[in-house]
């Protein structure tokens, strides 16, 4: 949790950022504000700390490299969440492809101005791009949805995302992105 950007004096602010393990806020305010109150703003949307047993959206290390949350075909979706929303996914091995889910927390919109724009899910292996979902604008409360094919029992895959909106927080208005991102393997069993 970082006030960053600071405009000529130390003691405004012009951003605010709120970092979490597989996802990036950034918030780019139209007008300064005083320090303390971005402060403030930053603190209220990082929130308390993580509860333990939450399924982060990246490995977790281990004395040998990541441990990689498994997505199996035979369970329904599996859910990873941060303090900035919730993403499912369900491995369909019959179709060999994905269908994912994500929607934003509602600390977000709360604070959300409008529609959201997505730039459309990217979805990766280590060795190829398997493609991009469309781009949507639609309501913040809107849960972005979308299915990925070309994947094969074994694989690791990395997704990411980008989504903006205007936010209006404490009386502020300014543009939010929101980056989310993250790698899970698929298997059948």
């Amino acid at each position: 949790m970082t006030a960053a950007a600071q405009a000529p004096s130390s003691d405004v602010r012009t951003r605010a950022e709120v970092r979490t393990p597989g996802t990036s806020l950034d918030i780019t305010w139209d007008q300064p504000m005083p320090a303390a109150e971005s402060e403030a703003l930053t603190k209220s949307l990082q929130g308390a700390v993580e509860e333990e047993g939450v399924q982060t959206f990246i490995p977790k290390p281990n004395g040998n490299g990541p441990h990689y949350d498994v997505v199996r075909c035979d369970k329904a979706n599996h859910i990873f969440t941060d303090r900035n929303g919730i993403f499912s996914v369900r491995y369909n091995c019959r179709f060999n492809n994905v269908n994912w889910g994500f929607r934003v927390s509602q600390k977000l919109v709360a604070i959300a101005v409008g529609d959201m724009r997505e730039s459309g899910m990217v979805w990766h292996t280590a060795t190829k791009k398997l493609g991009q979902n469309g781009h949507h604008t639609v309501p913040i409360y809107y849960q972005l949805h979308g299915t990925q094919g070309g994947v094969k029992d074994g694989d690791v895959l990395h997704w990411s995302d980008r989504i903006s909106f205007r936010v209006n927080a404490g009386g502020r208005e300014g543009t939010a992105v929101l980056n989310i991102g993250g790698t899970f393997k698929i298997a059948r069993r």
